[in-house]
């Protein structure tokens, strides 16, 4: 049984996850929690979680953003409340399906140029990117991404070549470009996993493209996105080559709080 508490638990303490994998897990546990609560309150308990899994990371804009949607975009009627209710949760969850297919495509497109003989670095272990890299032809080196070790797993799930974190940015002579994934997006700077800012500085002084591959419901209309869990930074979006997204009005802008 899903409660309020579970729910928010389950999102908190998985530190494993990007945004975009926590977003729509946002989305299916507020389902859940529809389908397993008590008549007694449940549109006002169903406002309480969702605005608690809203809340629930922080320095994950796109899980919030995701949520708020949401909530914004809600009917809140009175009858046939958990029916709808499930509905636009399957609605947005499609939505967000659509954005990423978006993104992904358009990340394709841009690195579709380089070749087999071409090596392409990211850092963590973006589920957006990991999409986006599948299958191309060139060569994938993935950094350990410390202290979570994330892009360690990743490059031993997927049969990479994993390099050191302090090592990555003297290798950037053989690397064609950098592409990372992002938790969120603001109109000066986006935050993603420590060690992004260094990797994005190396590329700049080496003149290698770097991406962020990023939907839109991770963007922000404030300048600087919070920085508020340990293990994420704010990164300039001076250094980034180019953001790959799907097209902003996927996502209506419902995100401001």
């Amino acid at each position: 049984m899903v409660t309020q508490e579970s729910a928010v638990r389950e999102l908190r303490e998985n530190t494993t996850d990007g945004a975009a994998v926590l977003a729509r897990r946002a989305i299916s546990l507020l389902s859940s929690f529809v389908a397993d609560a008590g008549v007694d309150g449940l549109v006002t308990n169903t406002r309480r979680c969702a605005e608690n899994l809203r809340d629930a990371r922080p320095s994950m804009t796109g899980v919030g953003n995701l949520v708020q949607f949401w909530m914004a975009t809600f009917a809140w009627p009175r009858e046939d409340f958990r029916r709808r209710a499930h509905a636009h949760c399957e609605s947005v969850l499609a939505r967000a399906d659509r954005a990423l297919d978006k993104t992904v495509r358009d990340a394709r497109s841009r690195l579709g140029g380089y070749s087999r003989d071409c090596v392409v670095l990211t850092h963590s272990a973006s589920s957006t990117v990991r999409s986006a890299i599948a299958d191309m032809p060139f060569r994938v080196m993935v950094t350990a991404s410390e202290p979570g070790g994330e892009g360690r797993r990743m490059a031993a799930e997927l049969g990479l070549p994993c390099v050191d974190d302090d090592d990555a940015p003297r290798l950037f002579a053989g690397v064609a470009a950098v592409v990372v994934g992002a938790d969120a997006v603001g109109r000066e700077t986006f935050v993603n996993q420590v060690g992004t800012r260094v990797l994005a500085l190396a590329a700049t002084a080496s003149s290698t493209p770097f991406f962020v591959a990023a939907e839109s419901y991770k963007w922000l209309p404030q300048a600087h996105p919070h920085v508020a869990e340990p293990g994420f930074e704010a990164t300039s979006n001076a250094l980034v080559t180019a953001f790959l997204t799907d097209k902003p009005a996927e996502f209506p802008r419902c995100f401001t709080r």
